[in-house]
């Protein structure tokens, strides 16, 4: 047996270990966490009829991730394949095999879409937010486009932030580290009478690139960040608004030519709602969302083979949703939403606009044990594509007060990024160059799941059976043209695949002073027209957290391991990469009761990520002070 298959057997173990000593444990495990992104209605996490999963501030403080998708790692299901640094790109992030960066998972913020890419791609921002500013993540899988329609046919992701408090707060973090990396934020807020208000400003500052490590060139990147929330409250009326605006800067000097890159980009997010409560228990909202994302990327000196980018994204959208209860236990729940998306873009200008209708219908029956039913579907016009419609079914049995069976099927869909569908001309990306094809079809899919949770005193452990069958995937092809001896690759419909696997995952109170994390992911994909397997999509991903707190020296330790098997790399199955092992270490000591000074370490070890030919930063450092009043 080699290295690898050593170090995986002890980590098998070590899941086995902390599964016999949970189940003998005494006390109970807090359940208690309200959330709301799986059916838009507040929810028990213990008692929500659809799988989710929730990253809670505390577990935020105690990782040591720098960025969202460092926190999705140890979640089952989920494979991130990139370098946790500020500013990285998400590009590999995939849920249950379908990634992100082409729209097969939606991202919301506070509930809402957002966007962070004109070009279609790796906008969907899982690293927008910094991890200062969020006050927890909901991570719902399995197809979600019943309730929020396109690019939620994997599942959602929604990264909900800070809230305005009842009390005055205020804080301040700084970090320093590896590669100049320099991190500071500060917030406060308070309430006077019924006006609640919350302002934080941040910034990042650091060598590191968006695609993480290479020799031949220098970055520097920066990003300032200033959020607000503003709440009123009168009798049964709520009002929020929520306001964001950033500016990322990013220069990349090539150090084997005489290029320098510029990127400059402005976002502003502005977001108003009302909710009135009724007597009857029902409650009505109305919500609007606005983004506006301004980017320029252009180039001087000797010609890179880069094709600029300027332009404009605008987002616009309107819900309004009514919740009532109904006899026998049902929670009815209706809505409308209106998004209009606009790219003035120097390769394409286009206006998109979606008018969508959804129902859905909660009850829970009591012929033996619960049985909680959701039902729904909602109804989409795009002004390209027409009409969609996506149904869902969710079922949750509760055979014992701590065994839950969850079941799910759903209709998904998925429209073409603007990249694939409406560039005017082809663009160089590196090597090669892109064109679009407007022809394309939308990808339509079936999901499905059915998973066991079991509550246990002081552990939950849950496993899943999943599938996903999807319908005209679009992927890259290549052409057989060249464009300045280049070859031009572009898009096409393919016609069946799918994805399937198991997620096992288990969040244990060891003692009072060991929490423990474990997640394995077995996944199975295959492009039907081919037979060959999609790519960047590991048979194999385990992954363990365990947390030692010395709570009278007020110290804490947290570990983290992920073994990830091999791969591959491209869509004809030619080339792999190896399997690997990722650690990551933080020490935390509290100071006082508002001060703690924290050192982190991700990728202690400079794993080469199964790709020792590529450049990689290798291990990052990070000293962190933070103080919350």
């Amino acid at each position: 047996m080699g290295r690898d298959g050593v170090m995986f057997s002890l980590l098998v173990g070590l899941v086995w270990l902390t599964w016999l000593t949970v189940s003998q444990a005494e006390e109970s495990l807090k359940l208690e966490e309200v959330v709301v992104t799986a059916t838009k209605t507040p929810h028990l996490l213990k008692d929500v009829p659809v799988e989710t999963v929730v990253i809670t501030k505390d577990d935020i403080d105690q990782s040591t991730a720098q960025t969202v998708t460092d926190l999705l790692r140890y979640v089952p299901g989920i494979f991130v394949r990139s370098e946790d640094v500020p500013g990285i790109s998400a590009w590999r992030t995939r849920i249950r095999g379908l990634d992100f960066n082409s729209g097969y998972g939606l991202v919301l913020v506070d509930g809402q879409r957002v966007k962070g890419g004109g070009m279609g791609e790796a906008g969907y921002g899982l690293n927008q937010v910094p991890l200062g500013m969020i006050e927890r993540i909901e991570i719902v899988k399995g197809p979600g486009s019943a309730l929020y329609g396109s690019d939620a046919l994997a599942g959602v992701v929604n990264i909900i932030t800070k809230s305005t408090p009842d009390r005055t707060i205020y804080g301040v973090r700084t970090a320093y580290g590896t590669h100049q990396t320099k991190l500071g934020s500060l917030y406060w807020g308070a309430k006077v009478n019924s006006l609640g208000m919350f302002l934080q400003v941040s910034r990042e500052d650091s060598k590191m690139g968006k695609y993480g490590y290479r020799k031949n060139r220098d970055e520097r990147y920066t990003r300032n960040r200033v959020d607000a929330k503003f709440s009123y409250s009168r009798g049964n009326i709520e009002f929020s608004l929520q306001l964001a605006g950033e500016e990322q800067k990013r220069k990349r000097k090539y150090l084997t030519k005489d290029t320098v890159r510029y990127s400059d980009n402005l976002k502003i997010r502005l977001s108003p709602a009302l909710k009135a409560t009724f007597e009857d228990g029902s409650n009505l909202q109305v919500r609007g969302y606005y983004y506006d994302w301004d980017f320029k990327t252009e180039e001087y000196g000797e010609p890179s083979g880069f094709t600029p980018r300027t332009g404009d994204m605008y987002y616009k959208d309107l819900e309004l949703r009514y919740s009532k209860p109904l006899p026998m236990d049902n929670l009815m729940t209706l809505g409308a939403e209106y998004l209009r998306e606009e790219l003035d873009y120097n390769l394409a200008e286009k206006k998109i606009n979606v008018m969508s209708f959804y129902l859905q219908n909660e009850t829970k029956l009591s012929a033996w044990r619960p049985l909680s039913v959701v039902i729904g579907g909602r109804l989409d016009h795009h002004s390209t594509y027409g009409t969609e419609f996506c149904p869902k079914l969710n079922l949750m049995w509760e055979l014992t007060n701590r065994t839950r069976v969850r079941a799910s099927i759903g209709r998904g869909f998925k429209s073409p990024t603007v990249r694939q569908l409406y560039y005017k001309e082809p663009f160089q990306h590196r090597r090669f160059w892109i064109k679009s094809n407007p022809n394309l079809k939308p990808e339509k899919s079936w999901g499905y799941s059915v998973g066991v949770e079991w509550i246990m005193q002081r552990a939950v452990f849950s496993a899943t059976l999943f599938r996903n069958d999807l319908k005209d995937k679009v992927v890259s092809v290549e052409t057989g043209e060249t464009i300045d001896e280049l070859p031009v690759r572009s898009y096409k419909n393919i016609g069946k695949v799918y994805t399937q696997g198991i997620e096992v995952g288990l969040r244990a109170a060891i003692f009072d002073w060991l929490l423990a994390n474990l997640s394995y992911t077995y996944l199975d994909t295959q492009d039907k027209e081919t037979g060959k397997e999609l790519p960047y999509c590991p048979r194999h991903n385990l992954a363990a957290q365990l947390s030692y707190r010395f709570k009278p020296l007020g110290f804490s330790l947290n570990f983290g391991g992920q073994y990830v098997s091999e791969m591959y790399k491209d869509a004809r199955n030619t080339k792999k990469t190896e399997g690997y092992w990722l650690f990551d270490v933080k020490l935390i000591k509290k100071l006082s009761k508002f001060a703690y000074l924290s050192l982190e370490g991700n990728n202690i070890f400079g794993s080469d990520y199964g790709e020792p030919e590529r450049d990689w930063w290798g291990p990052i450092w990070l000293l962190q002070l933070r103080m919350e009043f």
